[in-house]
């Protein structure tokens, strides 16, 4: 019984590691996502400062 109870408590920990990995990817990925959008929005706005030259 006490065998089975690692075995738990250990797969508990490895769950919890797991949250924390998508939590930290899906922190990275805003992170990502953000610096896209201004990217974009920097590279518009040039293209329509060209524009109107």
């Amino acid at each position: 019984m006490e065998s089975q109870q690692k075995i738990i408590l250990r797969m508990e920990l490895q769950i919890g590691q797991l949250i924390r990995l998508v939590a930290n990817l899906n922190e990275r990925l805003d992170v990502v996502e953000q610096e896209q959008r201004e990217s974009e929005l920097h590279r518009v706005l040039q293209i329509k400062r060209i524009s109107h030259v």
